[in-house]
């Protein structure tokens, strides 16, 4: 018989596109450690926005205060929904903050000062972005469900699907879909997060009693228009390294990030905002040493990113 549940809080359409982040360390916020601070960003005022925790506590009368951005979110320790789990509680939360929220940086505090403490396993944020130019379809599940040994769960998804499991055991959580193993998870005291398209299993190989978790389950399918960047450049014998960057896509992109790594080690960091259709971007910088020199370059568009990989080659005599 199943143990626990992950249950829709909010599913539809939006005009738009859909940003989501979690913090993954498990973390006791007690009175040697009253604080825990989760910061996100918005690339613009989101039209909503949600913030998801996860608790384990030894009872139900909890005390504790929310903040975000200063302002105080509740006193009240209320869960929408508890699971037991040995001596503990399993407890999910989940509030609508898309009045404190805004652009740029979000500071979220969990305060808490009791000697026995509480576990806060994970913060999840989920950012609405309206973007006439997008279209999503999105089904948002959370809670907590027990994936018992030898259990295997099945979860439907068209597009792309975000997963949060943990697994604390000695026993191996196995990531499936169509095109075989997308990963396996196991021995960590923290949570972890997957993000693979299409239908997904998830089956708990272990000889062992105790459960692992399934928290979160985000499903989207989106409508966008083509996001590309174009990039050429060399590395001049005086070591100076010249790239152009060209956005060729049919949208205007927020950001654009630029990070450059030689031999796998970043030596550089570079961002460009409001980057228009058709506009050209010349950029110089300086690589210390012969070796292979990497960029990584990520378009940005209200939450929604593009990623484009690209060896710079060394001008010969």
């Amino acid at each position: 018989m199943p143990i626990g549940k992950i249950a829709t809080f909010d599913e539809g359409s939006i005009n738009g596109s859909i940003e989501y982040s979690t913090l993954l360390k498990s973390t006791k916020v007690s009175s040697e450690n009253r604080e825990l601070l989760y910061t996100f960003y918005a690339e613009k005022k989101p039209v909503k926005a949600y913030i998801v925790i996860i608790t384990e506590t030894r009872d139900l009368t909890t005390k504790w205060r929310l903040w975000l951005n200063n302002f105080s979110l509740t006193k009240e320790f209320k869960p929408i929904d508890t699971v037991r789990v040995g001596g503990s509680y399993y407890n999910l939360n989940i509030y609508d903050v898309t009045h404190l929220t805004r652009e740029g940086k979000n500071e979220f505090v969990v305060s808490h000062s009791s000697i026995e403490g509480i576990w806060v396993h994970i913060i999840n944020s989920v950012l609405f972005y309206e973007v006439p130019e997008f279209k999503t379809n999105y089904k948002l599940r959370a809670g907590i469900y027990l994936i018992q040994p030898s259990e295997e769960i099945e979860l439907d998804g068209e597009g792309k699907n975000y997963v949060v499991v943990r697994n604390p055991n000695k026993s191996i959580l196995r990531v499936v879909n169509s095109t075989g193993t997308v990963t396996t998870i196991g021995g960590s005291l923290d949570s972890d997060e997957i993000e693979v398209k299409g239908h997904l299993s998830i089956i708990h190989e272990s000889s062992q009693r105790s459960p692992a978790f399934l928290f979160l389950h985000y499903s989207e399918n989106s409508i966008t228009p083509s996001i590309s960047i174009n990039v050429n450049g060399k590395i001049g014998k005086d070591n100076k390294a010249v790239i152009t960057l060209y956005n060729d896509g049919e949208v205007d992109l927020d950001r654009v990030l630029l990070n450059v790594m030689l031999n796998g080690v970043t030596i550089h960091f570079k961002s460009f905002d409001n980057m228009k259709i058709g506009q050209k971007i010349n950029y110089e910088f300086f690589v210390p040493k012969k070796g292979n020199v990497h960029l990584r370059i990520v378009g940005v568009k209200s939450g929604f990113r593009k990623i484009l990989d690209k060896d710079l080659e060394w001008e010969t005599a």
